[in-house]
């Protein structure tokens, strides 16, 4: 997994009666309270390199030893805000693809932008991220999956989209072209790692390589990658059937078992409860469905009779039931032919 390390400065944040402070020969003179946590911190590091805490300073004039600035909702929650805070001190911070989307959308947030400083945090987290982040298979994936924590925060800075067509492309690629390889190689300050061997182990040697790992994505993310696989017309319509299948099993469990706990229910709570899971599983489904290939014997007639088995336990739309027994017919009477 690629990282990159930022400052050379000793952590020297400690928490005292539930304040977070740091360590420092000049007396504090700026509180931060970031949802319900306080900080207390001072305000030259943090104001040098944040508009957002410039402004909300501005706004809230010093009427004591400590100035109050209230942040109730900030991306990422206090770790994210806490290693902004960081970066201010020069304190050293670790980054990786487990975390650059929290700390991007936060440095964000503060407007911790090039205006302020040359060499800011959003300009160093853009290079880390398109540089190296973007360039790792499991580290895309591993990213992308983080968005979904930051709904319209990772869409709109394009942190979501640029995951996505960073993994279509390596889909479409040649596997020869592709490494698997993770690399953990340390530097000096300011350590960007985005070097490793390239083994021939660490390549993918078969054509349906991807199918397994994309497959941890949620139904959305997974959605939206799929589409661009297919978008780029490079991928046969079978290993795309075969992505589809191997994705099903990973998350379709055995549906028939719900519709006896629908019936078994004994209390509305319980009901709700199945309800909701079965709206899952049809959401699931009929997006599985969406995104089978139109070319006949891409899926198998078994995997397209199981997925008619189960839109019917999870009543999905008619339309939905109507083209899948419409494909399997095809397919069977072609079979007999």
């Amino acid at each position: 997994m690629k990282f990159m390390k930022l400052g050379s400065r000793p952590d020297t944040f400690y928490t005292t009666e539930a304040v977070r402070s740091v360590s420092s020969e000049v007396s504090s003179d700026l509180i931060v309270q970031v949802k319900g946590n306080r900080y207390l911190l001072h305000r030259f590091p943090l104001l040098s390199k944040s508009l957002r805490l410039q402004r909300l300073c501005y706004e809230n004039p010093e009427t004591s030893q400590h100035q109050i600035v209230q942040i109730p909702d900030f991306p990422g929650g206090i770790e994210s805000f806490e290693l902004c805070a960081k970066f201010c001190y020069g304190i050293t911070i670790t980054l990786s693809a487990y975390n650059i989307v929290a700390v991007r959308c936060a440095a964000e947030y503060l407007q911790m932008t090039e205006d302020v400083e040359k060499g800011n945090l959003i300009y160093k987290l853009e290079v880390f991220f398109n540089s190296c982040v973007l360039h790792g298979w499991r580290d895309s994936i591993v990213t992308l999956q983080s968005t979904k924590a930051f709904g319209v925060w990772a869409e709109d800075l394009g942190i979501t989209s640029r995951c996505i067509q960073a993994i279509a492309s390596k889909v479409l690629a040649h596997p020869s072209k592709v490494s698997l390889s993770h690399s953990y190689s340390r530097r000096g300050r300011d350590d960007i790692s985005c070097n490793g061997s390239e083994s021939m182990r660490h390549k993918p040697t078969t054509q349906g390589w991807w199918a397994e790992d994309i497959a941890e994505l949620g139904i959305d993310l997974y959605w939206r990658t799929m589409i661009a696989i297919k978008s780029g017309g490079k991928v046969p319509s079978n290993l795309i059937g075969d992505a589809l299948r191997i994705y099903a099993s990973r998350w379709l469990p055995n549906l028939s078992k719900y519709v006896n706990i629908e019936k078994e229910a004994e209390s509305d709570h319980e009901l709700d409860s199945t309800r909701e899971v079965t709206s899952k599983h049809r959401l699931l489904l009929e997006s599985i469905i969406s995104l089978l290939p139109a070319e006949k014997g891409a899926v198998s007639s078994s995997f397209l009779l199981k997925l008619l088995k189960a839109v019917n336990i999870v009543k999905a739309s008619s339309s939905t039931k109507m083209e899948l027994a419409r494909r399997v017919g095809i397919q069977l009477e072609d079979a007999t032919c």
